[in-house]
């Protein structure tokens, strides 16, 4: 199956969010880490409905939503990374609203949680990556 448009365009967002929360890391914003670790899984996930499901990706930020529909269509993140994606929900609304992080978003995730997020976000699109590759063409 050649490689949709789509997939490719969803796939280098969650790229850029990558390369976004790796520039916040280098500035310590921990709270853009997060956020862009989040953004990153989400949107490399929406890459998969194309291939997993043959179908758009729901208009939905939930991660855990999503892999769920991924996983009913028979995709499986290794089950080490599979039990560390859902910690990245959060980090949609507290890094961005005062009234979800109860504060400051700024204020929300320190450095353990940073890296931690980016560090699922790397093996997450790295995985899907190669998933892509194994699938198209």
């Amino acid at each position: 199956m050649p490689l949709r448009r789509e997939v490719f365009l969803w796939l280098k967002t969650a790229e850029e969010d990558l390369a976004d929360a790796e520039d916040a890391l280098a500035r310590g914003r921990w709270f853009r880490v997060a956020f862009f670790a989040q953004q990153a899984v989400e949107k490399a996930l929406k890459a998969l409905f194309f291939i997993v499901r043959r179908e758009e990706p729901p208009r939905t930020r939930s991660i855990p939503d999503l892999y769920f529909k991924l996983k009913e269509a028979g995709f499986r993140l290794p089950e080490d990374l599979e039990q560390q994606i859902y910690v990245l929900s959060k980090y949609y609304t507290v890094t961005r609203y005062p009234d979800a992080a109860n504060g400051l978003p700024s204020e929300s995730v320190d450095k353990v949680e940073a890296e931690r997020a980016l560090e699922i976000a790397r093996r997450v699109i790295s995985y899907v990556r190669e998933y892509v590759k194994r699938h198209t063409d």
